[in-house]
């Protein structure tokens, strides 16, 4: 599994990777962004500000992450 695109966004998956109260959240729009039709889950940065759309490739296992 790679992170692909926005460096911001990808820094805010790994704060919550890191961050012991935020490890569900990742869990589960990780695997929202596997198992909706379009692929695709929409988060927000730490502080709310800032959106972004996690998109996940069946075929390679990548997610790739753009602002939204």
């Amino acid at each position: 599994m790679k992170l692909l695109g926005d460096p911001q966004g990808i820094e805010e998956l790994k704060f919550f990777k890191d961050n012991e109260d935020k490890k569900e959240y990742l869990k589960l729009i990780l695997n929202e962004a596997k198992t909706n039709t379009d692929f695709k889950t929409r988060f927000k940065d730490r502080g709310n500000q800032a959106r972004y759309i996690l998109t996940y490739d069946p075929a390679t296992g990548d997610f790739h992450v753009e602002k939204g």
